[in-house]
């Protein structure tokens, strides 16, 4: 793997991840709670990109901004899913919080330190795909099936799941899967990064179809489905 296809690919990622940002901020007042978090949570990677220019980082310092971008990206989807399930289970997402921002910082002070915390990465998707999970499961219990495709978290978490299985296996085994490459690290995180390409053009979807929930309610939403959608 070359250093040009593993930029191309970085560069791609982060303009996917703009774009994600851009559409869940159009007609700001309009959108959800949630839509902002998600855009903003997507505002992060493209930060970190460009942080990593401006501050001048290199070497292991590339993966300080990274690190960071965990535990925001982590308070930032729990929020999310918070706000999803009706400020309902408040006393577990508090708890899950603090221990994850206390995990967060043994880590990257005295465990794996400059390097990339893969462990807690690996954790913050274990939660996430939790979320996901369980508001799935919600799904099956609240709407009928047909509706599904009209739910803008529907496709959200969809895509964050698929991230966060394929992601936690590269995570959980990358002293493994380095070795198998030839300690190639730029083809393991190009493998990283096209999994992610994947899962924001998922996101994408879900993000149109709030936009075009927000711009026309009433083409898309019959009023029993307003009534009882996750997302209003």
């Amino acid at each position: 793997m070359s250093i040009e296809k593993f930029m191309l690919i970085a560069q791609i990622s982060t303009a996917l991840s703009g774009l994600i940002a851009i559409l869940s901020f159009l007609f700001f007042k309009k959108r959800t709670l949630q839509i902002k978090l998600l855009g903003l949570n997507f505002l992060y990677p493209v930060l970190v990109y460009y942080s990593l220019g401006v501050f001048d980082l290199r070497g292991m310092q590339v993966n300080i901004p990274n690190n960071i971008q965990m535990l925001a990206s982590f308070l930032t989807i729990t929020g999310v899913y918070y706000l999803e399930f009706k400020k309902q289970y408040t006393r577990v997402f508090v708890t899950l919080c603090i221990l994850f921002t206390i995990f967060w910082g043994i880590n990257i002070f005295f465990i794996q330190k400059m390097h990339f915390n893969s462990y807690t990465a690996a954790i913050s998707n274990f939660i996430v795909m939790a979320y996901c999970i369980g508001y799935f499961y919600r799904l099956m219990i609240d709407l009928p099936a047909r509706h599904l495709q009209q739910l803008p978290l529907f496709w959200i978490s969809a895509g964050l799941l698929m991230q966060g299985a394929a992601a936690s296996f590269l995570y959980i085994f990358t002293d493994y899967l380095t070795t198998f490459f030839f300690n190639d690290v730029l083809l393991y995180w190009s493998i990283h990064n096209s999994i992610a390409l994947l899962e924001l053009l998922i996101i994408t979807v879900g993000i149109s179809v709030d936009l075009r929930n927000t711009l026309s309610p009433r083409k898309i939403y019959p009023d029993a489905l307003r009534k009882e959608s996750l997302l209003q």
